[in-house]
Parts: C-alpha cells; sequence; structure tokens
C-alpha cells in the first residue's frame, strides 16, 4: 500500500498551509493510501556532526524510508522556506544523498520515491505571477530532494494570504487533486521517459529556431551557408545560447504561481 507523509514547516499546525497539506493527504488517502503527518515544530532537531549518532535524525530518517511519496509544506517566509523546513533539509542532508570520495553528491535511501511541494504566501496572485515570489520555495525544497533522486508529482500554492482565515474552496480543490493524483503518479512511473521527451522537445525546438536564424542570415546576405565552418560554428553558438536559455527557464520559471 503506498504510503504518504506530509511534513509541515510551520509554527501554526491549523493555518492555512497546513490546510493546504491536510488536503492532500486526505484526497490521498481517499484513493487509499496510508498517511502520516511530521509536525517539525515538535521535532528536536538539531544539526551535529554527521560522524555523530542524532537519535532524532535517525528517528525521522527511518519514517522517511518507509514513506512512497513525501508532501512538504512550508510557508514562504522572506522569499524562502520557513527556518524549520530549512533546518529540516540541512538535518536530512546525509540522509538523503551519499557522497563519493570526491565529495560528489549521489542518490541515497530515498532514490525513486516521489515528493509533492505546497506553499503560501502573502503576496498577490498577480505579482506572484510576475515576480515569482514563491519560486524560490519550491527551489528550496526541491533542489534537495531532486539531487536525492525523487520524482516530483506536483506543486500547490496559495497566494494573498494576508488576513485570509480559511482556505478558499479553489484552492482546496487544487491541493485535493493534487493528492489524488500521487497513487496514480507513483504506479504510472515513467519520470526518467518523460524528462528524455521533454528534453527532445527542447532540442527540436533549439535546432528548428537556429536554423531559422541561418536562414535569415543568409537571405540577408549576412551568413554563407556554403562555408561549412562558418556555418557549424554559428550553428553551435546559437544552439548553445538558446538551449542554456531555455533549460535556464525550465529550472528556476516553471513552478506553480497561483
Amino acid at each position: 500500500m503506498t504510503h504518504v507523509i506530509g511534513i509541515l514547516g510551520a509554527a501554526d499546525r491549523h493555518g492555512l498551509t497546513a490546510e493546504m497539506l491536510q488536503a492532500v493527504l486526505d484526497a490521498a488517502g481517499h484513493q487509499g493510501c496510508t498517511v502520516e503527518t511530521i509536525f517539525l515544530a515538535d521535532e528536536d532537531l538539531r544539526l551535529t556532526d554527521f560522524r555523530k549518532a542524532n537519535p532524532a535524525i535517525a528517528q525521522l530518517s527511518h519514517k522517511l524510508h518507509a514513506a512512497d511519496c513525501l508532501v512538504l509544506a512550508s510557508p514562504t517566509y522572506w522569499g524562502s522556506i520557513s527556518g524549520m523546513m530549512k533546518n529540516f533539509l540541512d538535518c536530512m542532508h546525509h540522509e538523503l544523498v551519499s557522497f563519493t570520495k570526491k565529495g560528489e553528491r549521489r542518490p541515497a535511501g530515498l532514490r525513486g520515491r516521489g515528493y509533492v511541494l505546497v506553499t503560501s504566501c502573502f503576496t498577490s496572485a498577480f505579482e506572484n505571477c510576475i515576480t515569482g515570489a514563491t519560486d524560490r520555495t519550491f527551489q528550496a525544497m526541491d533542489v534537495p530532494l531532486a539531487v536525492a533522486g525523487m520524482h516530483r508529482i506536483g506543486e500547490a500554492v496559495c497566494t494573498g494570504t494576508w488576513g485570509m482565515t480559511e482556505l478558499p474552496d479553489s484552492k482546496k480543490a487544487d491541493c485535493e487533486k493534487l493528492g489524488q493524483r500521487i497513487p496514480e503518479k507513483l504506479k504510472q512511473g515513467g519520470f526518467l521517459l518523460k524528462r528524455y521527451i521533454e528534453l527532445f522537445f527542447m532540442l527540436a525546438l533549439t535546432v528548428l529556431v537556429v536554423m531559422g536564424i541561418q536562414q535569415g542570415l543568409s537571405a540577408l546576405h549576412l551568413l554563407n551557408l556554403s562555408n561549412f565552418w562558418i556555418n557549424y560554428a554559428i550553428f553551435v553558438l546559437l544552439a548553445y545560447l538558446l538551449l542554456a536559455s531555455i533549460l535556464h527557464y525550465v529550472a528556476m520559471r516553471m513552478h506553480k504561481r497561483h
């Protein structure tokens, strides 16, 4: 049976972020998953030398290894995750990854599991769409889990929460849909194949655009296509710049903003 663990990085276990997390977990539970919530505010997690025994980290790590999917929920504070969520990820560093003799990170025991990210913020939906205020929050949770070899299933964000006392029905519905997808996404797998397909289309788009630019420059008599090496050098340069821009956009901007 699929086991889903929610991790709340907020002081208020009845706040809006907690409501979002609970909506995800309830929906997953209705799909037959077993669910559990870890309240970081109740955990005595202290970052210590990883070479020394730390019972609190070991106990929490044991729980995480029993999960098929993690749901990390943190409000957005100062443009990033809460301090307790940051502390949790720091404490779990050596549980999420192992290191080679050269200090290179390698996925550890949670490799292949799924994860969902949830956040809330005071910033309005319009402002968040323009500035991406919650992007860094998602990135701060996304990067450690991705490096650990885990696969992102989805995200949920609630904006404009200043003065809000109850989670809007539309946002609750978004969280419930996300929770409902968890067992299906884990069963389907194919995360690596999806990334290869996405990369294929990025490359195809890059080649198409660069070839179009070259043809345009040739029509303006600014580029001699008969010269192989000049043509090749310009193609490589333009393809590199365009593909780098696309990858940067996908990595930095493709987070849910409303």
